[in-house]
């Protein structure tokens, strides 16, 4: 078996979270990734535990990719990532609007050397429109979506506070990398190339479920599932409300503590409370699950985030987790790509890169004997390397 985008080149200006997500989605999917970094790196290179001066949060979103570290604003810099985006087949980039024209690098001098090319830009708020110089993280986007108040609306919170999860980021990314392969599929059957303007904010929109609530004027009760106490625990009850109460009304005998006329905010406080005393009613944990599995109802277990890859079940069977090198002599656990093909293959092809590890390794790869003189861009500033890459290359 092989990967499904293997000869599939990436040139790859992201940072940070939502373009690193698609680029190293398709790295583990076979492409090879060149990620273009600035001097002073990738801010996520400080973030999380480092293992020989390599962050967690680094190694999660770059494993499998090659870096080469380029200083866009010294002369020579355009003109070497013009040579390589003319053998790319997709760039990406996730600088506010007007940047990489401004580096010689827009999509107008992209495809004026490869009209096959495909270019996805992820920003907060697109390439167009009245907010599109706006800086933007995915907290930003989760308070201007309404995420925010609306979590604190239906939890009763007293102030509304971020998500411990970089929503905005990664379906941004996902979305990213759907329109992406769209636009390579068309690339490759039309010769034409795109370029796809992707923003956070219609990302989010697009992907709100609840979205519809507010566009028809409709009460937000809560979210798609509830926390209650249990034998055993805390244990998630999860789909529509009203049809979990029916359930376990009807099939597990479970009695309707409502008085006639009872207005809904009563109705709801009765029956949750109901439901409550029936999920303590249970003398283990066991017998608990087997009474919900028996009228078919979906549940799950509160797991303490601090050991939840250390439980047993989809961890192991489902390979969650994989390892990759730590460059210091042992591994280092991240997360595994969820894709599952039947005929190729997927997923992480290599441990996280160093600062411009690749500065002669990937540019003499793509360009041959057409390469300019890499030593005197090193000299020049164009290329740089932090001290473990220029260890890992002395002597090539």
């Amino acid at each position: 078996m092989t990967y499904p985008l293997a000869s599939v080149k990436v040139l790859d200006f992201t940072r940070v979270l939502a373009g690193p997500f698609v680029s190293r989605m398709l790295s583990d999917l076979g492409a090879d990734v060149v990620k273009v970094e600035p001097p002073e790196g990738d801010m996520t290179r400080g973030i999380g535990r480092k293992i020989n001066d390599l962050s967690g949060y680094f190694t999660q979103q770059n494993a499998g990719k090659r870096a080469i570290c380029v200083d866009l604003t010294r002369p020579g810099a355009a003109e070497l990532m013009l040579q390589l985006a003319a053998k790319a087949d997709i760039v990406l980039e996730n600088f506010r609007p007007g940047i990489m024209e401004g580096f010689g690098l827009g999509w107008e001098h992209l495809s004026a050397v490869n009209p096959h090319l495909v270019m996805l830009s992820i920003s907060g708020f697109g390439q167009t429109g009245p907010e599109r110089d706006r800086a933007s993280y995915a907290p930003i986007i989760h308070g201007e979506t309404g995420l925010l108040a609306r979590q604190q609306f239906v939890t009763g919170a007293d102030a509304a506070q971020d998500f411990a999860l970089s929503i905005a980021d990664t379906y941004s990314g996902l979305h990213g990398l759907v329109a992406t392969m769209a636009a390579l599929s068309y690339a490759q059957r039309t010769g034409i190339g795109q370029h796809v303007d992707l923003a956070m904010i219609n990302a989010m929109f697009f992907t709100d479920d609840y979205a519809h609530f507010q566009l028809e004027g409709a009460t937000v009760l809560g979210g798609g599932g509830q926390v209650f106490d249990a034998t055993g625990g805390q244990i998630m009850l999860a789909g529509d409300e009203k049809w979990y109460w029916r359930v376990l009304n009807t099939r597990a005998g479970v009695l309707d503590p409502t008085p006639e006329g009872a207005d809904l905010g009563t109705k709801i406080a009765l029956r949750r409370e109901a439901i409550q005393a029936f999920l303590l009613s249970f003398p283990d944990r066991a017998s608990l699950i087997a009474k919900l599995d028996e009228v078919n109802l979906a549940w799950g277990e509160v797991h303490d985030h601090r050991e939840v890859f250390d439980r047993q079940g989809s961890i192991d069977g489902r390979q969650i987790l994989t390892t990759v090198d730590d460059r210091a002599g042992g591994e280092r656990r991240i997360t595994n790509t969820p894709y599952r093909f039947s005929a190729a293959e997927a997923g992480v092809r290599g441990p996280a890169p160093y600062r411009g590890e690749h500065n002669f390794e990937a540019i003499a790869d793509w360009l041959g004997d057409a390469a300019p003189d890499l030593e005197g861009l090193h000299d020049s500033g164009v290329l740089l390397q932090d001290d473990h890459a220029r260890d890992l290359t002395e002597g090539r």
